[in-house]
């Protein structure tokens, strides 16, 4: 049994550490630190009053700055990352995912499909919306939420939404913020395919335990390693030969730019480069396939390079060279897919792409000093293509569904198999 003393000790611990905390809180200056970011950003940003005037922009962080007191560092960082979503430049941002607190993090993963955003992964306990669409949080409609999240995405693009929204809203931190939960959990609501719905109360912190996922027929082909920074296969019966290339990185960039320890635990471009020219040179192809669907970018010249070398080999040709890309595809798989589209003649397939063919990009990082907010911040605005749109769409679109990925199919792999040119 702990004694008296014992417990009045724990109990001024428990609450020295809140005060503590409470006071590393009340002892920034928001007003400093939000004024330097604002001055910061006008001055490192090689454009960033495109969109949305100067006056305007500081106005909305002044406005912040005078409102802080009672708020924590993360609802100030949302607040602040609200108004650099309207200023129109992805790579320009708060990192505020940095202060979301992982045991209030949903244990769930999901994943947006043609007809909604579905549970793919999930406690043993919650077993019953596995495979289910998410239709409501806390009885608001999922449309609602969206809504109000997507005030924290650059909202160039549809896809750029798909590719976000779902890890968000694993986020309870931010549902509370925007008051669709709070920090204690939330009641999900699902349906499922015959139109039956529920609600399933998930509680947080949740204790670690077994974890279940939904079992397809098998894992689209394009879907089975996503991890991987590049891989390719070759289809024998098809002479189709696919490229995977999900990572603008690689060993040798790492120790150009990066760290040289963390080099030497990852994967070679040059021999990954090798193989592919031998199969190239030595199998008979057809269709020649570079996946860039889960890249979200990194260096480009990696990309750029081994793109020129592709183009003179003996695969062009108008059909015989197809680019899949979508809702991941950002920054420097930006620069690729459109490097593709200049060097040789291409086909792309698959959705359309997260980030914008001309963008602002070649991201720095500063760390604002008491708050220790970490701010990226673009230096380069990149001019790729004449028209300025909003995406790259791809000529053959590919989209995948959720009944598709239940059984197996690769609608851009599927997509390409079936064309047969014009």
């Amino acid at each position: 049994m702990i004694g008296l003393r014992s417990l009045l000790l724990v109990l001024i611990l428990v609450f020295s550490n809140e005060w503590m905390l409470a006071q590393q809180e009340e002892e920034i200056d928001w007003v400093y630190e939000i004024d330097l970011l604002g001055t910061e950003l006008a001055q490192k940003h090689p454009d960033l009053f495109f969109k949305v005037d100067s006056a305007t922009f500081f106005t909305n962080f002044n406005r912040i700055a005078q409102e802080t007191a009672g708020q924590s560092t993360f609802e100030i960082s949302v607040r602040l990352q609200q108004v650099l979503a309207q200023m129109g430049d992805a790579h320009t941002l708060i990192n505020y995912h940095f202060n979301v607190d992982p045991d209030f993090i949903l244990p769930i993963d999901l994943y947006w499909f043609q007809e909604g955003i579905y549970v793919l992964k999930t406690p043993l306990e919650f077993g019953q919306i596995l495979g289910k669409r998410v239709v409501s949080i806390n009885e608001s409609p999922l449309e609602v939420v969206i809504d109000s999240l997507s005030t924290l995405i650059v909202n160039d693009n549809p896809s750029m939404v798909k590719n976000q929204i779902p890890r968000m809203i694993t986020w309870t931190q931010l549902l509370e913020y925007f008051g669709f939960a709070n920090h204690k959990g939330l009641e999900l609501g699902v349906m499922d395919q015959e139109g039956h719905t529920e609600k399933v109360y998930i509680s947080l912190p949740q204790a670690d335990g077994e974890v279940v996922s939904v079992e397809p027929d098998s894992i689209p082909f394009g879907f089975k390693d996503q991890k991987a920074y590049f891989r390719d296969h070759y289809f024998p019966h098809e002479n189709l030969y696919y490229i995977q290339y999900n990572r603008c990185w690689s060993r040798e960039v790492e120790e150009q730019f990066g760290s040289g320890a963390s080099a030497l635990f990852m994967p070679s471009f040059k021999e990954f480069e090798k193989e592919v020219f031998q199969v190239i040179k030595k199998k008979p192809i057809d269709k020649l396939v570079f996946d860039m669907r889960f890249n979200s970018g990194g260096n480009s010249a990696q990309g750029t390079r081994f793109i020129k070398k592709l183009s003179k080999s003996k695969i062009k040709g108008e059909g015989d060279i197809y680019v899949v890309v979508g809702r991941k595809t950002f920054s420097s798989a930006i620069i690729n897919t459109v490097d593709f589209m200049n060097l040789a003649e291409v086909l792309t397939v698959g959705e359309a792409t997260g980030g914008r063919p001309n963008h602002f990009g070649e991201v720095k990082r500063f760390v604002l000093p008491e708050s220790k907010l970490v701010v990226n911040h673009s230096t380069r605005y990149f001019t790729l293509v004449e028209e300025d749109a909003p995406s790259i769409i791809p000529q053959l679109m590919a989209p995948i569904s959720f009944d598709q990925y239940m059984h197996g199919i690769d609608p851009a792999l599927e997509t390409i198999r079936m064309y047969k040119g014009e």
